[in-house]
Order: C-alpha cells, then structure tokens, then sequence
C-alpha cells in the first residue's frame, strides 16, 4: 500500500469539502480550483499586516487563491480542516457572484462571511465537533459607515478576507 504523496492529500481534501460546500450551501464543485499555499506565520503576518497583529490561520485573495498556515493539523484537526472549508466558500462566492450586486463594499463582505461562517460552523456540527466560530463580532468591524482596511498584500484588491480564526471560537 502506497503512502499519499502530501499533494494527493490536499487533493483529496478538497474533493471532500468541495462537496462539503455544495451539500451544505449548494455551490456547485468548482471546475477551477484556487491554489492552496502553506505559509508560515511570518509569511502570512506581512501579507495582511500593516503593523502588530495575531496569528492568521487563513485567507482569500480573489485571483491570487487560499493561503493557510502551515501550522494548521488538516490530518488530526477537524477545525483545522473547516478553516480551510471557510475560505473554500469565498471561493465559491467569488465563481458564482452571488454577493456582487450588494452595492456597499462592506455589506458584501459581510453577507459573504455571514454565510462561510454559517457553512464552516454547519461542517464542524455535520463531524462531530463541538466548537463553533462566533459571528457575532462582525457587525461592528464595519458599521457606522467604517472602511474596511485592504491586506497589504492586496491592495488592488479590494475583497480580501482573512477570516476562520481571527474570531474567536466557543
């Protein structure tokens, strides 16, 4: 019996939470998959950090893919594996436009971590997992008419969105 080379793991995962998605929130599986790239924490602080912050378990760049820290136990980590789901689903959002015609660049990104976080939290009920990401932090990271800060790494690209993590968990 042969040992899964890493790649065919990751592959192999995001098969099972593509499909994930599409029972959960009904995206269709992506014919064009977003490249995956394990960073380390350094790596990934000064793709979105401006100056201090914590640790960042994953974003989405539109275009660019899903970053995640390499840090993150995709074998033996259930939450491990619905942070990467969470940022799987931006994809989906981005392919499909469902959110596009939300006029305010806030709401939008809003509305989509709304429903990531639901279809993350979802795939941690649907395992097992008792732990839940909190959404109800989001509100106040853009209300009062606040403009959200573009990730250093993204300036051009005004819909980054690190998330599955920098809330906390219960």
């Amino acid at each position: 019996m042969e040992i899964p080379t890493p790649a065919e793991k990751l592959s192999s995962l995001l098969v099972e939470l593509f499909l994930a998605i599409k029972l959960i929130a009904g995206y269709p599986v992506p014919q064009q998959w977003p490249a995956i790239q394990l960073l380390d924490s350094n790596a990934m602080r000064a793709m979105l950090c401006q100056g201090p912050c914590g640790d960042i378990p994953a974003f989405y760049l539109p275009g660019r893919g899903v970053f995640v820290n390499a840090r993150l136990d995709f074998d033996n980590d259930v939450s491990a594996r619905s942070i990467l789901l969470h940022e799987l689903v931006h994809h989906v959002q981005e392919l499909s436009g469902k959110f596009d015609r939300i006029a305010s660049q806030c709401d939008r990104w809003y509305s989509k971590e709304l429903e990531a976080y639901s279809v993350q939290n979802q795939f941690l009920r649907q395992s097992g997992e008792k732990r839940r990401y909190l959404v109800d932090s989001l509100p106040q990271m853009c209300a009062d008419g606040m403009t959200m800060r573009t990730p250093s790494a993204a300036r051009d690209d005004p819909v980054a969105t690190p998330s599955a993590g920098s809330l906390p968990a219960r």
